[in-house]
């Protein structure tokens, strides 16, 4: 450890009425000012508060409870604080060490564990481990919850704030916070939102951890994508900025152009739009250095292919990615370091949980049969249920019981509607984005009793061979509007199962001779 600065015995009021006691060219101010509260050293420290402004490690070494002492002296007697960013401070204490180094003093202080200390202050066991070892920077809502719970005046908020002041990015970059609001109304998918924290929380690999969010349409991915984004935001994560686009897919020719989503990105990062690189490798390449040595968060949502996705990553570790798609995405595992959570409909406790959080407790208690029966009849699908309980709330259906007698009607459900967002409209996007053999498959599951598809008897049903049925089910399989249970079956939901023949009777003449010869050779199929 370096030897310690004397000690200098130094008040408020003497530091007042002696102005600066700097020749400094910077110091300046006359008696009286704040200027002259925050040039507080004297002669003989001169040397070493040069010292400290060449080596933060060595000015981290110095003791914090003298810089404390007479930081708290200061503020008691001017009412503010010396600004710790000046170069003239002498402790250069104002860092995350000094933080944790305040945060471990006071909670064993306490008597308090890491882990109590994370469950009162609402914040994660891991993230407060690495901001007492000075490896994360402290966030003023972190500060302000330390300050609340060890009972330290403002002193941890005032630390963070000049931290968050001092670590502020350069000129030219601007710190976006893109995301949406997160859903009032999210529920469940916990052991999801852990998962996402795993993945995305591992900051030992050199590699930017992407996370692969997809699933079937009206399933919820945006919503745990945004959801998971304002968790970790609230958790002091991605400090240099968030992200957010909408990449337009899945319908061929809608999805966004990587060129143009990378001049929205580097203008979000404070790009201005006569720099803007004119050549699509050019644009990715900028935006990876900008982003470099940054914790950003990217949400990429709506993604239609692998291709579209790998030129808008970031290069350097420090940054996360989120992606949301109907695809699987085949193709870009084998580039980036991603992992994929697939998503399904919501549990039963779940399903009843959301109806009951946006409908009330007391249209909820009225019939809670009802509620069962109807989130079953929207197929827990969380887009089927938010569109339902909107139904209820604006009385178009004044109970759970009346809507759900009207939803027993299986076409009805394609019908549930609030506003601009209609369930359709949903499946449509995800249908047309198919190729017409894949579509008129898709089209013709319609016909098969129950979820569970055999490939069989999807071979007979549409005339083809079980080789080509199996390569058409994984197509619809890749673009999750069925789901696989093992080599020779799979599962599609109830929900879709309905869009697809509602489709077979519009466009293959699906009259009931029609689906009957259907039936017919599928039952032969599976006799056989």
């Amino acid at each position: 450890m370096p030897e310690r600065p004397p000690a200098t015995h130094l008040s408020a009021s003497s530091v007042r009425a002696t102005g600066p006691v700097s020749d400094s060219p910077r110091a300046t101010s006359p008696p009286g000012s704040r200027r002259s509260t925050i040039c507080w050293r004297c002669p003989e420290r001169q040397s070493h508060s040069a010292d400290l402004r060449r080596s933060g490690a060595t000015a981290r070494s110095y003791d914090f409870r003298e810089f404390a002492v007479l930081r708290n002296s200061v503020q008691d007697s001017t009412g503010s604080r010396p600004e710790p960013s000046d170069p003239d401070c002498p402790c250069g204490a104002d860092s995350p060490g000094t933080f944790g180094h305040l945060l471990r003093a006071h909670r064993e202080r306490r008597g308090l564990s890491l882990t109590q200390l994370a469950g009162l202050v609402h914040f994660n066991r891991g993230h407060l481990s690495k901001v007492e070892n000075g490896k994360r920077t402290p966030s003023v809502v972190l500060g302000a919850a330390c300050d609340r719970v060890l009972d330290s005046g403002s002193r941890f908020t005032a630390i963070a704030t000049a931290l968050e002041a001092a670590s502020r990015p350069s000129a030219g970059w601007v710190h976006p916070a893109q995301l949406p609001p997160a859903k009032r109304f999210f529920t469940g998918r916990r052991r999801d939102l852990k998962q996402l924290s795993q993945w995305l929380g591992d900051d030992r690999s050199l590699a930017v951890p992407v996370a692969v969010i997809n699933g079937p349409p009206g399933v919820g991915k945006t919503a745990l994508a945004v959801q998971w984004a304002h968790q970790a935001v609230c958790d002091g994560r991605f400090a240099d900025g968030q992200l957010f686009v909408d990449l337009e897919g899945p319908e061929p020719g809608e999805a966004a152009d990587p060129f143009d989503v990378l001049g929205h990105l580097l203008h979000a990062v404070g790009v201005p739009g006569e720099r803007l690189p004119a050549d699509l490798h050019q644009r990715a390449a900028a935006f990876r250095s900008y982003l470099h040595g940054r914790e950003v968060l990217l949400v990429l949502d709506n993604a239609a292919d692998a291709q579209q996705v790998h030129h808008l990553l970031p290069g350097s570790p420090g940054s996360a990615v989120v992606v949301t798609s109907r695809s699987r995405l085949p193709g870009l595992l084998s580039r980036v370091d991603a992992a994929t959570l697939p998503m399904t409909e919501l549990c039963r406790p779940e399903a009843a949980m959301l109806l009951r959080a946006m409908i009330g407790d007391a249209r909820a208690d009225a019939d809670p049969v009802a509620l069962t029966v109807l989130a079953e009849r929207c197929g827990r699908l969380p887009l089927a249920l938010v569109l339902a309980a909107e139904n209820i709330v604006s009385c178009q259906h004044p109970s759970a019981d009346r809507l759900a007698a009207e939803l027993k009607a299986e076409e009805a459900r394609l019908a549930l509607a609030e506003g601009d967002v209609a369930l359709r409209h949903t499946f449509d996007a995800s249908y047309r984005a198919l190729d017409e053999p894949s579509a008129r498959i898709f089209r013709l599951l319609g016909l098969l009793p129950g979820q569970v598809i055999d490939v069989a008897a999807t071979a007979v049903t549409a005339g083809v061979s079980d080789a080509e049925a199996v390569r058409l089910l994984r197509d619809l399989a890749s673009a999750h509007l069925i789901r696989q249970q093992d080599e020779r079956h799979y599962l599609m939901h109830d929900l879709l199962r309905v869009y697809a023949a509602d489709l077979c009777r519009q466009l293959d003449g699906g009259t009931a001779a029609v689906q009957g010869e259907g039936r017919v050779k599928t039952e032969a199929a599976l006799v056989a």
